[in-house]
């Protein structure tokens, strides 16, 4: 899907850097590629091992930016997930339930990963989800959690 330009444009205005995480679908199945629910991707023999790979991988990324991310320290504000994938859904992955596609309140399979991996490793970031036909909900998402943080830090340190 790519970035999308509401978040890079709020990411600027706020000074917050982005990195955008692999997407499972593409780097496995490639593009184009048939739309597929959880179901259809969970019985896709290698896919749920190729998400746990890729978290692995997000997580070492994750512990070595903040690791090294000294002057200025680094801090992940949250990792933001889109709404109705079988993959990066937060709580909104597709299933096929009787015989029809419906959006369930369950991470998709990446995400799921995702979590386990970040936790494991003392990681516990906001979780958010990204609606392509509701944009604005993740900005005030976003600015929620900037506004918490921002209280949160030492009046010395609020200076982004």
């Amino acid at each position: 899907m790519g970035l999308v330009p509401e978040i890079v444009e709020f990411a600027s205005k706020n000074n917050l850097g982005l990195i955008q995480m692999p997407c499972p679908e593409f780097t496995f199945c490639g593009n184009p590629r048939p739309s597929r629910t959880k179901d259809e991707y969970e019985a896709l023999p290698g896919f749920k091992e190729h998400c746990e790979n890729l978290a692995r991988f997000v997580v070492e990324q994750a512990k070595t930016l903040l690791f090294m991310g000294r002057n200025p320290s680094i801090h992940i504000l949250a990792i933001i997930g889109v709404k109705r994938s079988p993959s990066c859904a937060i709580n909104s992955a597709l299933r096929k339930i009787s015989g029809e596609i419906q959006c369930t309140n369950e991470e998709g399979i990446f995400m799921e990963s995702l979590r386990r991996g970040l936790f494991a490793a003392g990681l516990n970031p906001h979780f958010l989800e990204f609606d392509f036909d509701r944009p604005d909900e993740i900005i005030s998402d976003l600015k929620r959690i900037l506004g918490e943080i921002r209280c949160e830090l030492p009046s010395h340190l609020d200076s982004a």
